[in-house]
């Protein structure tokens, strides 16, 4: 199936919608990979991007990934009408399923002197620094696992779009200038890792940070600080369902973010309009070619002097009309114009002309001060091997 990037969605008041959503049971959250509060997030240890064990994961590990890039947190999609919503969320406020809540569970089974404040952030240079180039740090960055399962079940009632919304976090100060890279596939390198520049300029890069099997499908930077960025693009059975979200920020400020990730139907007008401005755009693409062809076979078959061939195979442009022409173009007074036949060195010239390739040499006629020239051999050939005087 052909990847279809759709029109970016509005971010219209619909957050408090979408909280009441309870549809966070299958998230989960690396907690290997986050300190306490945000410099931790920003700039602690990356945590383990494997399952359990080595990793800690606050609703179960994900044993099928097998990258180096540490993975912040996991979504998993299982039908065609879903909402996840990843978040940090401020303690007792926050949604079921967010990071605070899933935190406190998984303290209070396991550790209860554990700390509770993790939050998802990233660090204020990860997509783009004056210092290195323009260009991002993998270390800053955050790493989310999207699966949509099982995704051709998922298809099978037709087309469907997923949209991700990524905002800042209004639980922390400053607002954030968030971006995002969208990417086909999992990491499958075990030995990649982030702690290398981050490629975002002009585009990032297919396998960015040593990873394998990441193609890069769209990417959004938002225009201001704390501004939402929302993308819409169709499921592609191709990836087996698997997406990587990277998240970075820009001018130097880090901060928290939260994702939302929805899953609908791609039915009706939408699909109708999504089906023709593809269709536009191929269009667009064969009325360039189209042009563009049209061009080359003009060029290739122009005859300015209409001699029968030509102009990029013409050696002698302007031929009169009427004039019987060589195969490059040249008629019998311009071949031989380019000898001066009242000189030594141009009557021998003369003496090689052979003006239709179809006679013998030439050499100089007997009368003195004669410029024509005559046939060799016992005058075998025609008249058109017959020299002309210069111009």
């Amino acid at each position: 199936m052909r990847q279809r990037r759709i029109v970016p969605a509005l971010a219209v008041a619909t957050c408090a919608l979408l909280l009441a959503v309870d549809a966070h049971a299958h998230a989960t959250y690396n907690l290997s990979g986050y300190g306490s509060g945000l410099a931790g997030s920003t700039n602690g240890a990356d945590g383990s991007p494997a399952a359990v064990p080595p990793a800690t994961w606050t609703n179960g590990g994900v044993a099928e990934y097998a990258g180096g890039l540490p993975v912040h947190w996991y979504s998993g999609m299982h039908n065609a009408t879903q909402v996840r919503i990843i978040q940090s969320g401020g303690a007792g406020t926050a949604p079921s399923g967010s990071l605070a809540q899933q935190v406190a569970a998984y303290n209070a089974a396991n550790d209860p002197d554990l700390p509770t404040d993790r939050v998802l952030a990233v660090g204020g240079r990860s997509w783009s620094d004056p210092d290195n180039g323009n260009q991002g740090w993998g270390h800053g960055l955050d790493f989310g696992l999207i699966h949509y399962s099982p995704v051709g079940t998922i298809l099978s009632g037709g087309p469907i779009k997923f949209t991700v919304t990524l905002t800042d976090d209004p639980t922390d100060s400053p607002a954030v200038r968030l971006a995002f890279a969208l990417y086909k596939g999992w990491d499958t390198n075990p030995l990649s890792v982030r702690h290398q520049t981050f490629t975002t300029s002009p585009t990032p890069a297919n396998d960015p940070l040593g990873s394998s099997g990441l193609t890069l499908v769209d990417f959004a930077v938002a225009t201001s600080a704390g501004a939402t960025l929302s993308r819409s693009y169709e499921l592609d059975e191709s990836t087996a369902g698997e997406y990587t979200l990277v998240i970075g920020a820009l001018d130097g400020v880090a901060g928290q973010y939260e994702v939302v990730l929805t899953t609908t139907p791609y039915t009706g007008p939408e699909q109708c309009l999504a089906d023709l401005a593809t269709c536009e755009a191929d269009l667009a693409t064969s009325d360039a070619d189209l042009t563009q062809c049209q061009g080359d076979l003009a060029s290739a078959t122009q005859d300015a002097d209409g001699d029968g061939v030509v102009d990029a195979n013409d050696a002698c442009a302007a031929t009169p009309d009427g004039a019987l022409v060589d195969q490059v173009g040249c008629s019998r007074a311009q071949c031989c114009a380019t000898a001066d036949a009242t000189t030594t060195t141009g009557k021998k010239v003369c003496q090689k002309l052979d003006w239709r390739n179809d006679e013998p040499v030439m050499k100089p006629g007997p009368k003195a001060g004669e410029v024509d020239c005559v046939i060799a051999k016992n005058g075998k050939g025609t008249a058109d091997d017959a020299c002309v005087p210069a111009p």
